[in-house]
């Protein structure tokens, strides 16, 4: 009798991969081992085209629609005066009779009894919700609904992740430099793996992508906060308890802190990962940057 092999699966072996994330880790090496470039150099300049094919296209779009959005509610602020006015005027005028032609032909006396007195909440209330209703027809009429601010992160996020994932995959294994640059090899050490944390410096890479995530955020803040006289050197009194200035500062405030969640997650992930996540930031700031020197807001 012949003896049947047995044939004994590693338990790596069962592990469950996305495709899409494959796809990604096998481009990535196809393109480290076609370009014969150092991963320090194709990580950032993935980046950068992947960020210039798919968000950038976006931003300039998003960027545009959000000031003509800045400049119509210019115009609709300026009309809720006037809306307080008629609806106080409307609730203080007197009755008057109406005359009304019946189906048979016969003229009906009708009397129009003043509307009921509204307090000046209700009056406010009221405003609001004309406001409301003549900012999204005028939105709809220039084409910038603010349901499409929302088409940038459904892009950006997912690609985020997507890489991230990928690059996480690619780190399973041990990702040594084969494709040394002469000038790389004075800072860099030959056996540094990239699928690990840089212990010789372990926090060079957090410090960095800490402080370019807390310069991006610093500056969206203050260019979003910031007025068209201010812009030109003229201060006006901040509105600093408004119910959109506490907004602000609660989202400021979060970025603040998801900043330095991110220091601690890239202090934990491997080289790779950390690479990326610097490019993707230092991309993020010098196109905000151009955006604002192009297309500044008009609060």
């Amino acid at each position: 009798m012949f003896a049947r092999p047995v044939v004994r699966l590693r338990h790596t072996a069962c592990k469950r991969n996305f495709s899409l994330f494959q796809n990604v880790t096998d481009t990535l090496i196809t393109l480290h081992d076609v370009s014969s470039l150092p991963w320090i150099v194709v990580i950032p300049l993935t980046t950068i085209g992947l960020r210039t094919c798919f968000t950038l296209p976006l931003s300039i779009w998003q960027r545009k629609r959000i000031v003509k959005q800045q400049e119509l509610r210019k115009i609709v602020q300026a009309s809720s005066p006037v809306t307080k006015l008629r609806l106080a005027a409307a609730t203080n005028s007197p009755s008057r009779a109406i005359d009304e032609i019946s189906s048979s032909g016969s003229v009906v006396k009708e009397t129009q009894t003043k509307l009921q007195k509204l307090t000046p909440e209700q009056i406010s209330l009221l405003s609001i919700k004309e406001t409301r209703k003549r900012q999204k027809a005028l939105f709809s009429r220039y084409h910038v609904q603010m349901w499409k601010n929302v088409l940038l992160p459904l892009v950006q996020i997912p690609l985020w992740v997507t890489v991230s994932m990928g690059l996480r995959n690619m780190t399973e294994r041990r990702v040594l430099e084969t494709n040394n640059w002469d000038i790389l090899q004075h800072w860099l050490p030959p056996t540094l793996d990239l699928s690990l944390p840089w212990d010789a410096m372990p926090m060079i890479a957090p410090m960095i992508l800490g402080t370019i995530s807390l310069m991006n955020v610093e500056y969206n803040g203050k260019m979003m906060t910031s007025t068209s006289t201010s812009l030109v050197g003229v201060e006006t009194a901040s509105r600093d308890y408004s119910k959109m200035s506490q907004a602000m500062q609660g989202i400021l405030n979060l970025s603040r802190l998801s900043c330095v969640f991110m220091m601690g997650v890239s202090s934990q992930a491997s080289l790779l990962l950390s690479l990326y996540w610097i490019s993707s930031q230092l991309y993020s700031l010098v196109q905000n940057i151009f955006l604002n020197w192009l297309w500044p807001y008009q609060r």
